[in-house]
């Protein structure tokens, strides 16, 4: 089958599936994203382009972080909406030769908005793995300085940089740096939302540019214009979690478990919180030996999670 026809039948199948129910719906599409991305990129591209060096700071600090991605979709339990805009980034990274003969381009810039622990910053990783480039990471302790001008300037010399290779560019939350101008009283702080807001709008490259935030409500007003696609990420539904155990627990070597019942007592937490309990029961059912990892296992560990969190300060919202 040809690269046309995979993708044909990879946008044919999310739109006749749209009567299916959104767990089934959302583990269909992150399997064609990854049957999709496996039959047209053929190879990864190299971490660096050629043997240009990563951008340092003025203090000699790497701004960047490469590495391929482990991540894929699979691995993931995601909306459905996001899922559908997630292939078609895909899609139209993929098939950007034959935009770019229509006059168009891919959506570039990609904004994630919603709480932490949501899925924002995996999501990032398994588009490049999707895409099969490099992940390159902002690295905000090196950008950020305490010099006027230093900030920006490095900035600057990350999407200079970027423009010469194939990645997807990930900026961690961006919030830390483009907060809102007008309630500001930083001159660099505005310096830098000025660069960055200049840096995306003039950017061109077809990188995908991921950021992502837990704030968004700090964010400059004009930042959000500069983004093709923004998507939300929300605390899972209890369909999403009973999902979330089945891929988590699947390690297991035997199961006694109500997933329904599990994924009541999870309500309420993240997705990177889900896991975690799923290791704590893992790790327990492990070290004491126990022939099956149970309903009351996921409940007593979702339990002791909630209160160390509530203890520190981090209780659900």
């Amino acid at each position: 089958m040809g690269e046309d026809a995979v993708i044909q039948d990879t946008l044919m199948g999310f739109s006749s599936g749209v009567q299916q129910n959104e767990t089934s719906r959302s583990g269909g599409l992150a399997q064609a994203i990854e049957r999709h991305a496996g039959t047209v990129r053929g190879h990864k591209r190299p971490l660096t382009s050629g043997s240009t060096p990563l951008p340092l700071s003025d203090d000699g600090m790497p701004l960047l972080s490469v590495s391929d991605s482990r991540v894929s979709f699979s691995e993931m339990v995601l909306s459905r909406d996001n899922h559908e805009i997630l292939l078609e980034l895909v899609h139209e990274h993929e098939r950007r030769d034959l935009l770019a003969a229509h006059g168009l381009r891919p959506r570039r810039r990609l904004l994630l908005a919603g709480p932490s622990g949501t899925g924002k910053t995996q999501t990032a990783e398994a588009l490049a793995h999707a895409l099969g480039v490099p992940l390159a990471r902002v690295r905000l302790a090196a950008v950020v300085s305490s010099y006027l001008g230093q900030t920006a300037r490095h900035i600057e010399k990350i999407l200079e940089f970027t423009k010469r290779g194939t990645w997807v560019l990930s900026f961690d939350e961006i919030d830390m740096l483009t907060s809102d101008r007008n309630g500001s009283d930083n001159d660099e702080i505005r310096r830098v939302v000025t660069v960055i807001l200049q840096e995306l709008e003039t950017y061109s490259s077809d990188n995908l540019v991921v950021a992502t935030t837990n704030h968004g409500e700090l964010l400059d007003a004009a930042l959000w214009r500069r983004f093709d696609e923004i998507l939300t990420y929300k605390y899972p539904t209890q369909e999403q979690i009973s999902t979330l155990l089945k891929l988590k627990l699947r390690r297991a070597k035997r199961l006694k478990l109500n997933r329904e019942q599990g994924a009541r007592a999870l309500q309420g937490l993240s997705h990177a919180q889900v896991e975690a309990v799923c290791l704590d029961a893992l790790r327990r059912n492990v070290l004491r030996g126990d022939e099956y990892l149970t309903t009351a296992d996921i409940v007593e560990c979702a339990n002791s999670r909630r209160k160390r969190l509530k203890e520190a300060g981090q209780g659900e919202k």
